[in-house]
């Protein structure tokens, strides 16, 4: 009884999680797919901030921060067709950005130093604005599969699962790459001098 109890309630739960309830973002897709003008701009409004921020948190440089915007609600546009509902056009969205820097970032190869941190707003207080500049540069330090992790996870905010989603990787792969981000990033500092 208490087994059977416990498989229904792992089953709702697991259920919960594949199959969203219908939320505003599900009727505007809609509403773009029956080929309604402006719906598709209600999106861009309202997530253009968050991944122009995921893409100027990755790739440090505000142009191609711009850019990869533009081109990440384009290429959801288009792919839009093959939406599938039971997923938060959010976490599609993010998938989508977080491809998009991570391939920006292989074709660059490149070393982030000072002045790419010279990209990013400056900070009212001073120790603030160093401690996040030295933390900057330790991320940047990660290797892209852990940077990712890290800038979702705790510049995006999002939750494990859409971390998950977003990468197209177990829960348990984005925990496991989260603590060696950390461990990583503790070295980094410490090497430093700064931790």
């Amino acid at each position: 009884m208490i087994e059977t109890e416990k498989k229904a309630g792992n089953q709702r739960r697991i259920e919960s999680r594949e199959k969203p309830a219908w939320d505003e973002d599900h009727i505007t897709v809609r509403l773009v797919l029956n080929e309604s003008v402006n719906a598709y701009e209600i999106l861009i409004n309202k997530y253009q901030a968050p991944i122009y921020n995921l893409f100027l948190r990755m790739l440090h440089n505000r142009e191609e921060a711009e850019e990869l915007t533009q081109d990440a609600f384009v290429r959801a546009y288009e792919a839009l067709p093959g939406f599938r509902f039971e997923y938060r056009f959010f976490s599609w969205l993010y998938r989508i950005a977080v491809n998009l820097a991570l391939n920006a970032l292989k074709k660059q190869k490149r070393f982030v130093g000072s002045e790419y941190l010279n990209n990013i707003p400056d900070e009212k207080d001073e120790k603030t604005a160093e401690n996040k500049e030295h933390m900057k540069w330790a991320v940047d330090q990660l290797k892209d599969i852990y940077k990712a992790v890290i800038v979702l996870k705790y510049y995006q905010q999002l939750s494990y699962q859409e971390v998950a989603f977003a990468l197209n990787i177990p829960e348990k792969k984005v925990r496991s790459r989260l603590y060696d981000a950390r461990l990583q990033l503790k070295t980094f500092l410490e090497r430093s001098n700064y931790y």
